[in-house]
C-alpha cells in the first residue's frame, strides 16, 4: 500500500480556513471535512445525538428531534465547562468517522489528503497528520466575516472568537502559516506556495494544470 500524507488544516474562526480548503479541492486533492462529519455524526437518530441529550437535556432539540444548531451554539460558546463537555462527548464519534473516511482513500491509494478541521488540536485529530497548515487573520476582519457569515450579531461573534485560542497557538503548532490579512487573490497565491513547498514522496503537489 502506497503512503497517504495527511495534511491538518485548521485555524480560528473568520480566518478563510474554508477559502484554503477550497482552493486545495481545486487542485484535486480530497479534502475531509471535519466540520461536516461533526454535523452527520449528530444527525437525528445518533447515538451521540442522544449522548448530548443526556448531558443538555432535550431543550437542545427542535420540535422534529433534530438539533437546534443556532440555540446549542449559544448555549456553549459562552460557558467553557459547557464546551469542554461538548466536546468530550462529540470529539470521539467525530475521531472515528475521521479515521475511517482517511482508511479510504489510503486504501484507494490517493497521495495526499487535507484533515479541514477548526479543533484539529483540541479533539486530537492532530495524530492522524504528517504536517500541520493553520490560518489566521487579523481580528477585525475575523469578526466581520463571522458576522456576515453566521447572520448573528457582533455580540454573539465575538463569544465565539473568545472560545478559540490565539494566534501563537496555532503558529507554533503548525508547519506552515497563512495568514490572510489580504484580498481573495493574495490569499489564493499564499495557498499555493505553501502547495509548492509540499512534497509526497517526491511528487509536486501543486503540479501544472492540464
Amino acid at each position: 500500500m502506497s503512503k497517504t500524507t495527511v495534511l491538518g488544516l485548521t485555524g480560528q474562526t473568520g480566518a478563510g480556513k474554508s477559502t484554503v480548503s477550497a482552493i486545495f479541492s481545486e487542485r484535486k486533492i480530497p479534502v475531509v471535512d471535519a466540520d461536516q462529519v461533526a454535523r452527520d455524526v449528530v444527525d437525528n437518530g445518533k447515538q451521540c445525538l442522544a449522548d448530548l441529550c443526556l448531558a443538555f437535556t432535550i431543550d437542545i432539540l427542535n420540535g422534529d428531534g433534530t438539533l437546534n444548531r443556532q440555540k446549542f451554539a449559544d448555549l456553549v460558546f459562552g460557558d467553557k465547562a459547557k464546551l469542554k463537555k461538548l466536546n468530550s462527548i462529540i470529539f470521539p464519534y467525530i475521531i472515528e468517522e475521521i479515521g475511517d473516511t482517511i482508511k479510504q482513500y489510503r486504501e484507494a491509494g490517493e497521495p495526499l489528503v487535507v484533515l479541514d478541521a477548526p479543533t484539529l488540536f483540541e479533539s486530537g485529530a492532530d495524530r492522524f497528520c504528517d504536517l500541520v497548515v493553520s490560518v489566521i487573520a487579523p481580528e477585525n476582519e475575523r469578526l466581520n466575516r463571522i458576522i456576515v457569515r453566521d447572520r448573528i450579531s457582533d455580540t454573539q461573534a465575538r463569544t465565539r472568537m473568545k472560545a478559540q485560542h490565539n494566534d501563537a497557538f496555532y503558529t507554533s503548532r503548525s508547519k506552515y502559516v497563512i495568514v490572510n490579512d489580504g484580498d481573495l487573490d493574495t490569499l489564493r497565491e499564499k495557498t499555493l506556495d505553501v502547495l509548492d513547498h509540499v512534497r509526497v514522496d517526491g511528487i509536486d503537489l501543486h503540479p501544472a494544470e492540464e
